[in-house]
């Protein structure tokens, strides 16, 4: 809880009880401890955070930080020279005369700083450091922001408290039985009393729009914060990306609302306007009037150009975009040309693709398989032989049949010519005289 000396000492002073001397010292005493205690600063993990101090101080300022009792020095600056305690090395600066930053805030920053000039005390800030989660959305659309506490289970309606912060600011608050909203929000937001009891703080928003976008608080009961203790919002507008032939019609959602302007910008980054829809009524440019109607909470653009290539905006009646159309209007004769082109760059390549194939088949059948089959029965060829044996020279030679008689696919062989085995007779010996004589016979 954060204390106001200005929202105490009034109420003092209002009581009988304090006229004398030492409740008057009291209430000085109080004012000067008090001193400047501002709302408690509320930052995400590693964002920059600002503890504001509206003081001035011309001699010896000195800010620190007091977590779990302790006093750490965060930054002392005299004059213009500052030094920098441990922990906020290069991180901790002087803006705006006593005001402090630092940045980025880490996890461990969250506590209570003081700034003092001197011995007086100038001002004693809160920094709350966040770890949010993120919820994304569309404009228009419907969004849940998740929080959940222990919260008793059969506790009454009336006693039932809980609070809902955007940004610091109040957006839903549930007390005593009653609901109250933050500007702008009365019938949009809602949180559901039955879940409660179940500890299902969740708060609901409907038709989105981007000034919705932020920082979302949830707190129960005395201000204790719910988990996650913060959800980040982010609101985008539609972005739809088609296609359309000449001709076609174009259906826009404008999603219902009160007023919507539709513009179109072209791909030369030419911008116009197209209509402006108000309760189902279209005021539209004479180029669009006579192509231009509403169908319940649609706009139809119907005959469809080439010249309606672009992008079609659509703005809520304060400006926020809701939806980008952007449209590509594509004529038949053109995507019968683009299929020609394609077909003459595609087919060329199929073909020759399809011939080398055939022709590697080709190959393959006709010289590879049989060469590999000729060098198979090669190696199982086997040699002829000739076995003449003493014993046997009357007998014919025994001459073995070549393995290339069983090859079948393979080209015959030449013949070798062989030496016939003859018959011979022993010759009988006799004088070389007679035998001379013999043949001169």
């Amino acid at each position: 809880m954060v204390l106001n000396s200005q929202a105490i000492l009034p109420t003092m002073l209002s009581s009988g009880t304090i006229w004398n001397p030492v409740g008057v010292l009291l209430i000085f005493v109080l004012q000067h401890a008090l001193a400047e205690i501002s709302k408690p600063v509320v930052v995400n993990l590693r964002e920059t955070s600002v503890l504001s101090c509206n003081s001035t101080c011309k001699r010896e300022l000195l800010w620190t930080f007091k977590p779990n009792s302790e006093n750490l020095q965060v930054l002392k600056c005299v004059q213009a020279n500052c030094i920098e305690g441990d922990g906020f090395k290069r991180r901790a600066k002087i803006n705006h005369g006593t005001s402090l930053t630092l940045h980025p805030s880490l996890y461990n920053d969250e506590g209570w700083y003081e700034a003092r000039c001197d011995s007086e005390i100038l001002c004693t800030v809160h920094l709350d450091v966040l770890v949010p989660s993120t919820v994304n959305a569309s404009v228009q659309h419907n969004v849940t922001l998740p929080c959940y506490a222990r919260t008793e289970k059969q506790m009454a309606d009336d006693a039932m408290k809980i609070l809902w912060k955007k940004d610091g600011e109040l957006f839903l608050e549930v007390r005593n039985g009653h609901t109250s909203y933050g500007s702008g929000f009365t019938k949009r937001a809602s949180i559901s009393l039955n879940d409660y009891w179940d500890g299902d703080l969740s708060l609901s928003i409907s038709m989105l729009t981007l000034s919705d976008s932020g920082l979302y608080q949830c707190y129960y009961e005395t201000e204790e914060p719910g988990h996650p203790g913060a959800v980040t919002l982010t609101v985008t507008a539609h972005r739809i990306v088609t296609e359309r032939q000449v001709g076609d019609n174009l259906t826009l959602d404008v999603m219902n609302s009160k007023r919507v302007t539709v513009t179109f910008t072209n791909s030369e980054g030419v911008g116009m306007l197209v209509c402006s829809v108000e309760e189902g009524t279209s005021s539209c440019d004479p180029k669009y009037k006579h192509r231009v109607f509403v169908v319940n909470a649609s706009l139809v653009l119907s005959g469809l150009t080439s010249a309606d290539s672009g992008s079609f905006t659509l703005k809520d009646n304060v400006g926020n975009i809701m939806s980008v159309y952007t449209v590509t209007v594509k004529d038949m004769a053109e995507i019968c040309s683009g299929i020609a082109v394609l077909t003459a760059i595609l087919l060329p390549i199929i073909l020759i693709i399809f011939v080398a194939l055939a022709g590697l088949i080709l190959w393959y059948k006709c010289y590879r398989k049989p060469q590999q089959q000729q060098r198979n029965c090669c190696f199982k060829r086997q040699p002829s032989t000739v076995n003449i044996e003493t014993e046997l020279l009357r007998e014919p030679a025994n001459i073995g049949l070549s393995q290339e008689e069983t090859c079948h696919h393979v080209q015959e062989q030449p013949d070798i010519p062989h030496t016939p085995v003859e018959e011979t007779s022993p010759e009988i010996g006799m004088p070389t005289e007679k035998k001379d004589t013999f043949f001169g016979e």
